[in-house]
C-alpha cells in the first residue's frame, strides 16, 4: 500500500505542471478568438499551477531533472508564448512585421531566461546570496508586466493603453529585463521572521479580498509594487558594487 501511494504521489508535481501547460495552450486558443478576459484568466490559472507544482515537489520531496525540464517547457508556453500572442493580437499586430518581430523578441528572451534558470539548477557552486533572489525578471512576472496595460484598460477603459507603440516598448523593456543580470524579488526564497507572520497573513487576506472584489485593480497594484521592487534591487546592487 505504501509503495502504491509513493508511486502515485511522485506524479503529482508533473501532473500539476501539465495542467499549467494546458492552461497556457488554451489561453492562446482564446486569444485567437479575441476572448481576452478568458485568455488572461487561463494565464492566471497557469501561474497558480506553476506555484503549486514547485510546492508539491518540495513537500513531497519529488524534485527531478525531468520535472525541472517539463516546468521550463510549461513556463515557456504559458508565460512566454501565450501572453505575447495575446498582446500582439490585442494591440501590436497593427504594426505588421515590426509588431511580430517584437513579439518574437519577447518569446526568445523568455526562452533564454528559462534556459539560464534551468542550467543554474545543475550548478553546485553558486554564490550564497544567489539563493535569496532571481537573476533577471522571471517569466511569470514578465508575463504579468506585459499584460499590465490590459489590466489597466479593463479597469479604466482608457484607449491609450491599446496604443501599439506603448505595448511595443513594454514588450522590449520587459524582454531585456528577463535576460538581464539584475537581482529581482523571489517570493519563494524570502525568509520572513516568524514574528511577522500575522502581518503576512493580513496582507494575504487583503490581497485575496482584492482578487475577489476587483481583480484588475488588485493585479495592477501588485505589479506596480513589483516594479518598485525592481528599482529597489537595482539600487541595492549598485550600492553594493
Amino acid at each position: 500500500m505504501v509503495e502504491t501511494k509513493n508511486s502515485i504521489t511522485k506524479y503529482i508535481p508533473n501532473i500539476v505542471t501539465i495542467l499549467s501547460l494546458i492552461s497556457g495552450l488554451s489561453s492562446i486558443k482564446f486569444s485567437l478568438s479575441e476572448d481576452w478576459k478568458i485568455a488572461i484568466y487561463l494565464i492566471l490559472l497557469a501561474s497558480i499551477f506553476d506555484f503549486f507544482d514547485g510546492w508539491f515537489a518540495r513537500k513531497l520531496k519529488k524534485n527531478s531533472n525531468f520535472g525541472a525540464e517539463l516546468d521550463s517547457l510549461s513556463d515557456f508556453i504559458s508565460f512566454g508564448v501565450a501572453p505575447s500572442i495575446l498582446i500582439f493580437l490585442w494591440s501590436t499586430n497593427s504594426l505588421g512585421s515590426i509588431g511580430w518581430s517584437v513579439t518574437l523578441f519577447f518569446v526568445i528572451c523568455s526562452a533564454l531566461r528559462l534556459a539560464r534558470f534551468t542550467a543554474d539548477i545543475y550548478v553546485t557552486n553558486k554564490p550564497i546570496d544567489s539563493n535569496e533572489y532571481f537573476t533577471g525578471v522571471p517569466s511569470p512576472a514578465a508575463a504579468g508586466l506585459i499584460l499590465l496595460p490590459v489590466f489597466i484598460y479593463f479597469e479604466f477603459e482608457s484607449s491609450i493603453l491599446i496604443n501599439q507603440y506603448l505595448n511595443l516598448m513594454v514588450n522590449i523593456v520587459v524582454g531585456f529585463l528577463m535576460i538581464s543580470k539584475i537581482p529581482t524579488l523571489s517570493i519563494k526564497k524570502l525568509n520572513i521572521n516568524n514574528k511577522y507572520n500575522p502581518w503576512v497573513l493580513l496582507i494575504l487576506i487583503i490581497i485575496s479580498i482584492g482578487f475577489v472584489s476587483n481583480l484588475w485593480l488588485t493585479l495592477t497594484a501588485l505589479l506596480f509594487s513589483y516594479i518598485i521592487s525592481i528599482f529597489y534591487f537595482i539600487y541595492k546592487s549598485i550600492k553594493i558594487n
